[in-house]
């Protein structure tokens, strides 16, 4: 699952008898409300194994076709191509300080073979587009063992019901429809979990406490 949270750097704590008792109640709700008791899945307070990198980066500028930008890019590296840098750099310039990262990155290359300073500048706008963050998720299903688990930072924070039956519906989807690490939710997983009870509420307080979630584009 791609929904995630940053790691923390303690294994928090859960109650014990009363936290897994609740956390096996909020599943078999959900799966006889929503699923007909079709899944077979134990449920269980862990740390998810692994994690996924997330973007954290800007947003690049997208030239769009046919727009002035588009066909100042395009002659620029026409230009480029035919050797005449001097005249392709004012054109890469326009479209580089506009935020977009191809522009911005023949840029830093153009002044650095300059030693014009200004190289730097160029890279670090590039660079930025580029920030990733490595995450755990907050819940996982591991079809192995048909187990879902929810991270214990969960517990500790006490997140309200809908917050974890969200979760649970969302695990849950993962026996229902196959996927895999390279498209962890395609488009007939996503029709089931847009289902998923109070599901723009659960993502919106998972927001709201710095929990990056699946709507966050992974690498």
């Amino acid at each position: 699952m791609q929904m995630i949270t940053f790691v923390p750097t303690f294994v928090p704590r859960c109650d014990g008898e009363s936290d897994r008792l609740k956390l096996e109640h909020l599943f078999s709700f959900i799966n006889s409300r929503y699923f007909d008791d079709r899944i077979q899945a134990t449920v269980c307070w862990e740390i998810p194994l692994g994690s996924v990198t997330i973007s954290s980066g800007t947003p690049g500028k997208a030239l769009q076709p046919r727009s002035s930008l588009w066909h100042r890019f395009a002659k620029a590296t026409h230009l480029l191509q035919a050797g005449q840098r001097k005249q392709a750099q004012p054109l890469l310039q326009e479209c580089a300080d506009a935020g977009h990262p191809d522009s911005e990155l023949l840029m830093s290359h153009l002044l650095k073979q300059q030693g014009d300073s200004r190289w730097e500048q160029y890279a670090t706008a590039y660079n930025r587009h580029l920030d990733t963050t490595r995450a755990v998720p907050a819940a996982c299903y591991y079809p192995q063992h048909n187990r879902i688990a929810l991270h214990p930072h969960l517990c500790q924070r006490r997140a309200p019901q809908f917050v974890l039956k969200y979760l649970l519906f969302h695990e849950c989807c993962h026996q229902l429809v196959e996927s895999d690490e390279r498209n962890p939710h395609p488009p007939a997983f996503m029709e089931w979990e847009r289902r998923a009870p109070q599901r723009d509420k659960a993502i919106a307080w998972l927001e709201r406490e710095g929990f990056p979630t699946l709507q966050l584009p992974a690498q």
